[in-house]
């Protein structure tokens, strides 16, 4: 407790609930989906090979995001406990040193669980048949993923020499100043939303083209679209980031920009395994009597599914079914025609020369 500070009124009440109970939900739901997402890389037939991790990495970052995003919460629910949620006016100095020790550790998974949740999406998306643009860009937002994590942990690391003084009053000590750890709060939440927008259009954008029934398209484009609400989280993030000072203690203002890290994260999870429900959706809503998806039948480049062009190919089919039947006959009756004529000029032809015998034999 701070002795030149006044109580604040209303008591030490705690603005963490809401956050706590959206963010409660999020997982549970990024939960489900991940279980889902991994009963169905091992049955029926185990898909986890090594060359699945070798090639793609989205098997180690399925199962590391998921690790970091769990100790980040685990991280954050113990300083909620020990009172960051609440007033300073009711936190002691030696509370305050847990506190920032903690929020020190929180940065280190937390950048990795969205970066390596975002090299997940893109591996995935890596081994669709798209174009050389598409597929050039998604390799630069994945190396991109891979140096914000490493960059985000040596730039913690460097803030203040030695470390401890990020958490304690040290003597000496030299530490960057707060608009500094905000301008990279504010690029690196820049690149990371601008990377979540790429990863749920893209989706959208390449299977909505595919020839596929329309209620599936939206299935899929919506399951992959997920990757909206970390865009959306890090819009927020970015309106928050101005509450952060660590030279300036207010653990109660951080609140905020602490759960909305949380969101991007946990959104981003659910986007990487939302597509694996698929399957289930499917037939769920063959259950309800929804017909299960196809393909749509094509013909002449053009998609025929209703009943006015059905019939009118069956009449200009049914057209030239009598066209050439006109024609058979046609043919068949000029045919008989020339066989008759043949035929009466060679009786014609047998008469006169049997004539000419008769006139000889008389003379």
């Amino acid at each position: 407790m701070e002795g030149n500070q006044q109580p604040p009124p209303g008591g030490n009440t705690s603005n963490a609930t809401p956050g706590l109970v959206g963010v409660s939900f999020l997982l549970a739901t990024a939960l489900f989906a991940y279980g889902v997402r991994i009963y169905t890389r091992i049955r029926p037939i185990f898909k986890l090979a090594a060359t699945d991790y070798i090639t793609s990495c989205a098997g180690c970052a399925d199962v590391y995001d998921s690790f970091c995003e769990l100790v980040t919460l685990v991280i954050l629910l113990t300083a909620i406990h020990l009172g960051v949620s609440g007033y300073d006016y009711y936190i002691s100095p030696t509370t305050r040193i847990k506190l920032l020790k903690l929020l020190f550790a929180l940065g280190l998974p937390s950048f990795w669980a969205s970066s390596l949740t975002r090299i997940s999406i893109g591996s995935m998306l890596l081994r669709l048949p798209i174009s050389n643009i598409w597929r050039v860009t998604l390799w630069i937002l994945v190396v991109i993923q891979i140096a914000m994590p490493i960059g985000a942990n040596v730039f913690q690391l460097l803030q203040c020499r030695p470390i401890h003084a990020w958490w304690e009053q040290v003597p000496g000590s030299v530490c960057w100043t707060a608009r500094t750890s905000q301008n990279y709060g504010y690029i690196y939440a820049a690149i990371g939303t601008a990377s979540d927008l790429v990863f749920a259009i893209m989706p959208v954008h390449l299977f909505w083209s595919l020839h596929r029934p329309v209620m599936e398209r939206i299935l899929v484009s919506v399951l992959m679209g997920f990757g909206i609400i970390a865009a959306v989280a890090g819009v927020m993030k970015i309106y928050h980031i101005s509450a952060w000072n660590p030279r300036e203690v207010t653990f109660r203002d951080w609140v905020p920009l602490l759960w909305w890290y949380r969101v991007e994260e946990i959104g981003l999870i659910v986007a990487a395994c939302a597509p694996f429900l698929k399957p289930l959706i499917e037939r769920v809503l063959h259950r309800f009597g929804a017909s299960r998806f196809r393909f749509v039948t094509i013909r002449l480049n053009t998609i025929r599914s209703d009943e006015e062009n059905t019939a009118r190919d069956s009449e200009k089919t049914d057209y030239s079914m009598q066209r050439i039947s006109e024609v058979e006959q046609s043919a068949q009756q000029d045919r008989g025609q020339t066989a008759s004529i043949v035929s009466s000029d060679i009786h014609s032809n047998n008469e006169v020369k049997y004539q000419k015998e008769q006139d000889y034999v008389e003379v």
